[in-house]
């Protein structure tokens, strides 16, 4: 599957992705402490925008000295 081009990812999607590769408990921890940026359609399903998990990453980074 190619990521790239995909711009909702579903938990197992995140899971799976090698530039996230965030475990489904963490993701559920993280979406309940609303540190992580996030979709719901209905009660059920999650998904989470690409674009959105890009730019969380750029300003959540930590730059070591």
């Amino acid at each position: 599957m190619e990521y790239t081009e995909q711009r909702w990812l579903s938990p197992q999607d995140l899971e799976d992705h090698p530039d996230f590769k965030i475990a489904k408990s963490t993701q559920a921890k993280m979406r309940m402490q609303g540190r992580i940026p996030f979709s719901k359609i209905g009660n059920k399903y999650i998904k989470y925008d690409r674009h959105e998990l890009d730019k969380w990453l750029e300003n959540n980074s930590v730059v070591s000295l």
